[in-house]
């Protein structure tokens, strides 16, 4: 179910105040852990317009995931593209593969701090119901910086980067998480220099000669 918007496409004022509050609600305390009415109490709307805009706790939840997490895949890709472009052929650089890859989520947890605890909820714990969702978002949402890391580092085994990717993805994540603890977080100038001293770590670790042949790992990593 989509949510309800009005004549000009847009979501009502009603429908943004839940998915502000179930974001903050569900990452502090998981899906499970949160119910309608709290929901709309939080919102501070009555518990008849959660169902009236969302149609249920299930689809409330994942619009309020996919809200950021499909924007935040898109831009990764644009700017991915948009590297591949400049390069005119060549490989991509692992530096700027690596800033296209981390730079919109880090971004986005920024001006909404909150999202990071979900986004980790639904990587590592996600709900039944979101796993298939998931299946379908995360080859986009990864992939492309896989296949673009292997043009660029062809010394190692695709096995190996998927792991080095997922590596990288946990530690943008945990960065984020520690975010709001920052005083100067606000800081456009701490920002590129925190997005930067990512970049050179995850970087280095990419780059790094492996121990294990892609033959070697067991096959949940490899698959």
């Amino acid at each position: 179910m989509e949510t309800r918007r009005n004549k000009q496409g847009e979501v009502s004022a009603t429908a943004e105040r839940l998915l502000h509050a179930a974001e903050r609600l569900f990452a502090e305390h998981g899906y499970d852990g949160v119910g309608l009415r709290a929901l709309a109490d939080a919102a501070g709307v009555n518990l008849g317009a959660t169902t009236y805009h969302f149609g249920s706790k299930e689809e409330l939840y994942m619009e309020t995931v996919m809200r950021r997490f499909r924007p935040i895949s898109e831009e990764r890709i644009k700017l991915l593209r948009q590297a591949e472009k400049e390069a005119n052929g060549k490989p991509v650089p692992v530096e700027k593969i690596v800033d296209c890859m981390l730079r919109p989520p880090f971004m986005t947890v920024l001006v909404h701090p909150h999202f990071s605890a979900l986004l980790a909820r639904n990587l590592f714990m996600p709900p039944l119901f979101m796993q298939e969702l998931l299946a379908k978002e995360l080859p986009t949402f990864n992939e492309p910086f896989v296949a673009a890391l292997a043009r660029t580092l062809p010394n190692l085994s695709l096995e190996v980067l998927q792991m080095r990717n997922m590596f990288a993805g946990g530690i943008s994540l945990i960065v984020s998480r520690q975010l709001s603890k920052i005083p100067m977080r606000n800081s456009p100038a701490f920002c590129e220099f925190l997005i930067k001293e990512m970049v050179t770590f995850i970087v280095a670790g990419l780059r790094a000669e492996s121990m294990i042949s892609g033959s070697d790992l067991p096959p949940m990593v490899s698959s």
